[in-house]
This record gives structure tokens, C-alpha cells and sequence, in this order.
């Protein structure tokens, strides 16, 4: 039987270009991990249909300090909404902050929950150092996403 890639979609509000600084190589660790991985940058585009992924990756940048609750941006709200049979999917979740990580992966993960969807994996990157733990969210994956 021939090997299939498994197919991961990493969406991401790229608000100050934040998520964006991480997701090339978030991407090329999953692809190394034998994924294949497409990534949408959230804000006017429509999903795509999500039927081909057996996972999402759904990032968000935490804008303030971190140190009040976080709000899970309208992109992300937006994305959520439009996608049909998200309990059906395994969901990864990141963020990305400057000072403080806060509550934003929290946030994440109640709105993804409240939609029906799995989450599997969380991790906050911190921009300064985002290679630090920036194995986390691909072998998760690779664990939890089959």
C-alpha cells in the first residue's frame, strides 16, 4: 500500500505579522515529519474546504502585553464560523506574544471547543525566541493527528 501524506492546514491571523514569523518553520518541521502542509493567512479570504485536512493549526498573536484577557481576533471568529464539520477535526492552537503569553491560547482553545472541535496541542511562542519549544505544536501533531 502506497504512503499517503497526511494534510494539515496551519490558518493564522497575521495581525502585525506576528503568526507569520513563525508559521514558515512550523510548516517545514511538519513537512519534515512527512505532512503535507497549506497555510491561509486569516482576513477576507473564505476557508477553504476543509474536508482534505485531518487537522487545523489555528494561530493568533496576542497584541497587548498580555497581562488582560485575551479576545480570539474576529478573523478567527470568522474562520471558525464558515467551517463545516469542525467536529470532525483535531485542532492545534498557538500563539504568539511579546511580553507576556496571557490567556490568548486559553482563548483559543474555548472557541475551537465551542464549535465541536478537538484540541490537541497548545503552545505560546514567544517572538524574540520563537525557536524556543517551536517543536512542540509539529510533534504533537504527528502524535495526535493521524
Amino acid at each position: 500500500m502506497p504512503f499517503k501524506p497526511i494534510s494539515l492546514l496551519i490558518a493564522y491571523d497575521d495581525t502585525r505579522g506576528m503568526c507569520g514569523s513563525v508559521v514558515p518553520r512550523m510548516k517545514q518541521m511538519l513537512e519534515d515529519r512527512a505532512f503535507r502542509v497549506d497555510t491561509l493567512a486569516l482576513g477576507g479570504a473564505p476557508p477553504p474546504d476543509l474536508e482534505r485536512y485531518a487537522g487545523i493549526i489555528l494561530g493568533a498573536a496576542v497584541l497587548r502585553v498580555g497581562a488582560r484577557p485575551s479576545s480570539v481576533p474576529a478573523s478567527v471568529l470568522a474562520f471558525l464560523d464558515a467551517a463545516e464539520a469542525l467536529d470532525e477535526k483535531k485542532v492545534a492552537v498557538f500563539s504568539v506574544y511579546t511580553a507576556w503569553p496571557g490567556t490568548m491560547v486559553e482563548a483559543l482553545k474555548q472557541a475551537v471547543g465551542e464549535r465541536g472541535a478537538e484540541c490537541v496541542a497548545e503552545y505560546a511562542y514567544w517572538r524574540l525566541k520563537p525557536e524556543w519549544g517551536e517543536h512542540v505544536v509539529p510533534a504533537e501533531c504527528m502524535i495526535r493527528i493521524r
